[in-house]
């Protein structure tokens, strides 16, 4: 499909889900629009129960009409002037959408740290419930072959060395912040702090960093040790070598908002990171702690655009070569369905995947109130021979605990991390089920060819015999993220929620 048919199923099913229509019949639909009445019939190809519904290249009206007509929609329903502001951020993804489509697809390499970093860098769709889920303002089209990991990006990050007196950081679990060859050019009375090489050229531009540098509490240092290549979120960096990644501020609108560091993102990953050691193990089960973070006592905004959020990277040595899920289920799935292949049993594969995956996460809520963002971006699938056999949840920053949850008792009453119990459940119901499971289930189900309800039977039946499982199983509906209102209202940093029907509970 082209990049402007994939934005179009992702408005439609967008708006779709987050209007409350999920009985969508096959063939020629009339797609509600009560607000402004105007027409807009859609080719119905694929009905998902999940509302990964696919649809046909020819729509009334074409391309920009369905989504002037769907903007407009928005804005007479709402009373929110944002449709030109939205659909240039639509262009803006579908732009680089086709950037990345035209792109020829390399294959997996053998060996294990490439077989990583080409998931990680595969994800050229993105979100399939997202209006602009490849915008990214403020990256110029050289910036995008420099720094898009859709485009193979590789490259070396530049340091800013900071004086001690002006360094703020937290440690929480051990882990190397810096390689050694950049640790022997740090001078002296100073800490290093890595730099997304397009930040610091941001950076550098700011008044208050050009006083800081004329005081000679910060020097940039430039491109330093080894090189690295970005990760599906763009702004995360790898060198596969090196036990430690890193989480780097980036003042890149993607998606919905700006992608830096402020201190409520760090102290939740660090608090988060530090509860770990408090919680039981799962065979196969895993987490990606975040070690600490770093950054400079300054003003809120700047502090902010330069902290770093340091995370363990044992894949380094290990010899383990997790994919990233979202790399795995985007453009239909083809990396997860060469998995499966080589399995060669599609219902016995999800059952494997189910018990290491899923079952860890509902134990870790129901025992000690802990939920963790494992959406698919956030996870890494290890396999042997094509089964599943590790599973990896990273990017602690999203993680919940219930005040009322045994886990609680282990974090600080004034904790960022700490949430209702209802708002901690709605968090782990939306990212692990109505976003995770529904991605998997939608790909092996529509274009594996197992039928998506027959494997939301087939999940269902699982989960029936785990006790932890017992509530979600009895809720006639789960959240979603309402990601195109959210947008929309511009509420991208506090997202609005919808209710969808829970098919573990729904079908017969």
């Amino acid at each position: 499909m082209t990049a402007r048919a994939q934005a179009r199923r992702r408005l439609l099913n967008a708006y779709l889900r987050e209007t409350g229509i999920h009985d969508v019949p096959l063939g020629a639909f009339a797609v509600p629009l009560p607000a402004t009445g105007r027409r807009l019939v859609v080719d119905v190809r694929h009905r998902s129960p999940t509302g990964h519904h696919d649809y046909g290249e020819h729509t009334q009206p074409g391309h920009d009409g369905l989504v002037a007509a769907l903007l407009a929609e928005l804005e007479a329903s709402t009373g929110s002037a944002g449709a030109a502001e939205l659909a240039a951020q639509i262009g803006n993804s579908v732009t680089r959408t086709a950037r990345y489509l035209a792109r020829p697809r390399s294959a997996p390499p053998a060996e294990p740290q490439g077989a990583t970093r080409h998931a990680e860098q595969s994800v050229r769709l993105g979100h399939p419930f997202h209006p602009t889920p490849k915008s990214a303002e403020g990256f110029t089209d050289a910036d995008l072959a420099r720094y898009a990991p859709e485009l193979g990006a590789s490259f070396v990050p530049h340091y800013l060395a900071v004086a001690r007196e002006l360094v703020r950081e937290v440690r929480v679990a051990p882990g190397q912040w810096v390689p050694d060859e950049v640790a022997a050019q740090v001078p002296a009375g100073y800490e290093v702090l890595p730099a997304h090489p397009w930040q610091v050229r941001y950076l550098l531009a700011r008044a208050e960093v050009s006083r800081l540098v004329a005081r000679d509490v910060l020097r940039p240092l430039g491109p330093l040790g080894p090189a690295v290549y970005p990760t599906s979120s763009v702004r995360t960096v790898c060198a596969p070598a090196s036990p430690t990644s890193w989480k780097l501020p980036l003042h890149v609108r993607i998606t919905n908002f700006l992608r830096n560091n402020p201190a409520e993102h760090l102290r939740r990953a660090a608090d988060a990171s530090a509860l770990l050691p408090h919680l039981p193990p799962h065979p196969g089960f895993g987490v990606l702690a975040e070690s600490g973070y770093r950054t400079i006592d300054a003003d809120e905004s700047l502090a902010a655009d330069v902290a770093v959020l340091y995370r363990q990277n044992p894949f380094a040595h290990n010899g383990e070569s997790p994919r990233v899920v979202a790399g795995l289920l985007d453009d239909q799935g083809e990396l997860l369905l060469g998995l499966v292949a080589g399995a060669g049993d599609v219902e016995e594969w999800l059952r494997r995947y189910l018990d290491l995956a899923l079952r860890p996460l509902l134990s870790l809520f129901a025992t000690h109130g802990v939920s963790f963002e494992a959406h698919v971006q956030n996870s890494l699938l290890c396999t042997d021979g094509g089964w599943p056999s590790r599973f990896w949840v990273r990017d602690m920053e999203g993680t919940a605990v219930s005040r009322t949850g045994a886990a609680a008792a282990h974090v600080n009453p004034g904790s960022p991390l700490l949430y209702t119990e209802d708002e901690a459940r709605l968090r782990l119901h939306y990212h692990v089920v109505t976003n995770h499971l529904g991605q998997l289930l939608h790909v092996l189900g529509r274009h594996g060819g197992a039928g998506e309800d027959r494997l939301w039977r087939l999940t269902r039946d699982r989960l029936a015999t785990w006790p932890e499982a017992a509530d979600l199983l009895a809720r006639p509906a789960l959240p979603a993220k309402a990601n195109l209102l959210s947008r929309f209202t511009g509420r991208g940093e506090r997202p609005l929620y919808v209710d969808v029907p829970n098919p573990l509970r729904e079908l017969p």
